[in-house]
């Protein structure tokens, strides 16, 4: 069964909680996509941009505690470094999840679900938690919402 918590409630406690409840929910989403597709990579790119994320808060420390303005200059082109595998990795696992949720519910469970690559670049979590709010809907009652 999908996660089925509606959308604009995600959005709500994402934003009193500075994205920490977005960031949960995009692994809740990427490990019922891996139940549904076992090959997708969505969780271990996820993982990377996480751990890029923290990496930008170590290099971000060393900056604000270093001595010498090499330093800080070196770690501003690291973070920029980080910002990009974060990005990078991020999208593929996204684009990622995308694909098995079209491919899952086209093939395996017939529904027509179709997700379009702007929305799911602009509005991923919230995107991919409307349709799988319909459909965990529909798998208990057997209708759309």
């Amino acid at each position: 069964m999908p996660p089925e918590m509606h959308w604009a409630v995600v959005l709500v406690l994402s934003w009193i909680t500075g994205g920490l409840v977005g960031l949960v929910w995009i692994f809740r989403q990427a490990l019922f996509v891996k139940k549904i597709d076992p090959a997708s990579k969505g969780v271990p790119l996820l993982v990377v941009s996480l751990l890029g994320m923290a990496g930008q808060l170590v290099v971000f420390i060393g900056m604000v505690t270093a001595s010498s303005e090499s330093a800080a200059f070196g770690g501003l082109g690291l973070i920029m470094l980080l910002n990009l595998v974060i990005i990078v990795a991020g999208l593929v696992a996204i684009f990622g999840i995308r694909r098995s949720l079209v491919r899952y519910y086209n093939t395996v469970e017939p529904m027509g679900l179709q997700l379009g690559r702007a929305m799911t670049f602009f509005f991923n979590i919230l995107y991919f938690q409307y349709h799988l709010s319909r459909i965990a809907q529909w798998k208990k009652t057997g209708r759309f919402a």
